[in-house]
């Protein structure tokens, strides 16, 4: 017995075991680079990364094959289960997205009226931003006309800039890149946000190289943020 607490307490206490980490497409683009410049010296954690991107519901799900699960909810949308630890890395406003030759672009700001009868590059049913579309929809007081169904933002971001559709895009996390030819527009009248937070075991945080990577993602989320 005294052999196997002295092999968990190691375990439990090693600064260079290895950590797990999943992310949703846009956060890993974000975040999975700056993690391991700033945890790239002798004695850091051993970082293994994993894009997965899922319904809302299915995230805390993930903290059952990963160590720190980066996931995503809309502000307005019921908290995560109290069955496991969330920690909150930003809070994401939401804009709408749209061709520079968009006949709204030169507009600081749009309307959910403003919208009716654009045509729309929406997530696929169940994921997170899809109740945010439809809240657009209730306030434009029409249904919302959705021609294609994409879930990476890089790629709904090729479709917005060649074509007439518009979409929903975060603000921080995948904004334009330079000579796009897209631009953001704040809704004026519906704010709308998403949570983006660390999920994991509450046991996982007892880790000192789990909890080492957890506090490194806030730092640099709360960097960029700013």
């Amino acid at each position: 017995m005294s052999s196997a607490e002295q092999a968990v307490s190691r375990y439990v206490q090693d600064p260079t075991a290895t950590v797990s980490v999943s992310a949703f497409t846009s956060a890993g683009l974000t975040w999975f680079g700056p993690l391991l410049r700033a945890l790239s010296r002798k004695g850091d954690p051993r970082l293994v990364f994993h894009d997965r991107d899922v319904g809302q519901n299915a995230f805390p799900a993930l903290t059952a094959d990963y160590d720190l699960v980066i996931a995503h909810r809309l502000a307005h949308s019921n908290p995560w289960p109290d069955t496991i630890t969330a920690l909150p890395l930003v809070c994401e406003p939401l804009d709408v997205a749209m061709s520079e030759r968009h006949r709204l672009a030169v507009a600081p700001s749009v309307g959910a009226a403003d919208l009716r009868g654009e045509e729309w590059v929406s997530v696929q049913e169940s994921f997170p931003l899809e109740s945010a579309l439809q809240a657009i929809a209730v306030h434009a007081g029409e249904p919302l006309n959705i021609t294609h169904r994409i879930n990476e933002f890089f790629i709904a971001a090729a479709i917005v800039a060649a074509g007439s559709a518009i979409t929903l895009m975060p603000r921080h996390t995948a904004p334009p890149l330079s000579g796009s030819g897209m631009v953001l527009k704040p809704l004026h009248d519906l704010p709308l946000a998403r949570h983006v937070d660390i999920l994991c075991r509450p046991e996982a945080l007892h880790r000192t190289a789990v909890h080492k990577v957890a506090i490194t993602l806030q730092h640099h989320a709360t960097t960029k943020e700013r």
